[in-house]
């Protein structure tokens, strides 16, 4: 009966005691100088017992302001336990999409741990959000974006806002430089030429150089469904810019062109609070194409790479010797070619690379 009291509305003591003292709701209204309406609301439970109705309450039964408070606290905390229930239940439904290798690995978080409730807390604060559930928000990320894909499912939209999160979580820990479009201009062939490089030499390199010139970069591994790419925001309150990228599709001149592409964004002052690469081609407004066509031109000249198609000589020979005039890997003209249907996608596969990031 204890038990039954302290997860009971306040309301059920007043009525019981109107009922003991065979007033009528309007007399005890009258004498506590509460409305009838809030007499009848607090009696049903449809209202709770603020701070005003408890000194009245006090006043009339001779007893605490405190002691009402903690009736309609402990009633309050009884409900949030439900509802709390409630909502890891549905965040636990959120948490069952998320890849497990890719939550074990890199969020360090065992999805299929008996103890669900942690779990869920775990990816939380991964995420920063206070519900899983906030991340089905279509515009959580995108609402600025003006031409955004209409075509992603619940699930693309919750694991793409996951990962967004989790690289906006990274920029923040990076303190870097005001954004400097001459640096990163002045600073492109070098870029070019370290797709001569493994990632273990490049990588720290390229997030150095970019730090200098203002830009965040963060790298984080491919959550499976995402179906996010890359991703540019403009840092306003520091004057710089975050651009994170992945490994989906493992290919490394996909990951290239996805770095130059996000660095397009900003070279083009695109300075919308953000945008966002899929991993397979955007619907491209004006700004898609721009990103694109500074990303190509970065990696090889243009005017080099339209006599080198003119000739025709898309054999293994000539596209090493042309990637070597403009220093850079030939798996990023391979790519090119590939990609501008010079040559099938099947060709020269053994001369592709992968990359990795371990997760």
């Amino acid at each position: 009966m204890i038990e039954k009291r302290i997860a009971s509305h306040p309301g059920i003591y007043i009525k019981d005691a109107i009922e003991a003292m065979g007033l009528t709701q309007s007399e005890f209204a009258l004498r506590t100088g509460l409305s009838i309406k809030n007499v009848s609301t607090i009696v049903n439970g449809e209202s709770g017992i603020t701070f005003e109705v408890a000194k009245k309450l006090a006043a009339f039964f001779g007893n605490s302001v405190e002691g009402w408070i903690n009736l309609q606290t402990k009633y309050d905390l009884y409900l949030d336990e439900e509802t709390k229930q409630k909502e890891y239940d549905e965040d636990w439904e959120i948490a069952k999409i998320i890849d497990k290798q890719f939550a074990s690995k890199f969020l360090k978080i065992n999805i299929e741990k008996k103890n669900k409730t942690e779990v869920i807390d775990q990816l939380r604060r991964c995420f920063g959000v206070t519900q899983l559930k906030n991340l089905r928000h279509p515009d959580m990320y995108a609402f600025c974006k003006t031409s955004i894909r209409k075509d992603l499912s619940e699930k693309n939209i919750i694991l793409r806002n996951a990962w967004i999160s989790l690289a906006e979580i990274e920029a923040r820990k990076i303190e870097c430089y005001e954004f400097d479009k001459e640096m990163i201009l002045a600073n492109l062939y070098e870029i070019r030429m370290m797709t001569l490089e493994e990632p273990s030499v490049f990588v720290p390199r390229l997030k150095n150089l970019l730090l200098r010139a203002g830009i965040k970069l963060v790298i984080i591994p491919f959550l499976p469904g995402s179906n996010v790419s890359g991703v540019t925001k403009w840092i306003s309150s520091e004057n710089c810019v975050m651009v994170a990228i992945n490994d989906c599709g493992k290919d490394a001149d996909r990951i290239w062109f996805s770095i130059l592409h996000e660095l397009g964004h900003a070279i083009k002052n695109h300075k919308r609070h953000m945008t966002i690469s899929y991993d397979k081609d955007n619907i491209e407004d004006e700004e898609e194409i721009e990103a694109n066509e500074f990303a190509k031109n970065a990696l090889i000249n243009p005017d080099d790479y339209d006599q080198f198609i003119t000739l025709h000589k898309f054999d293994l020979q000539s596209i090493e010797q042309f990637s070597r005039k403009q220093d850079v890997a030939s798996f990023i003209v391979i790519g090119r070619l590939q990609k501008d249907g010079f040559i099938p996608w099947s060709k020269y596969q053994d001369k592709k690379i992968k990359y990795i990031v371990d997760l």
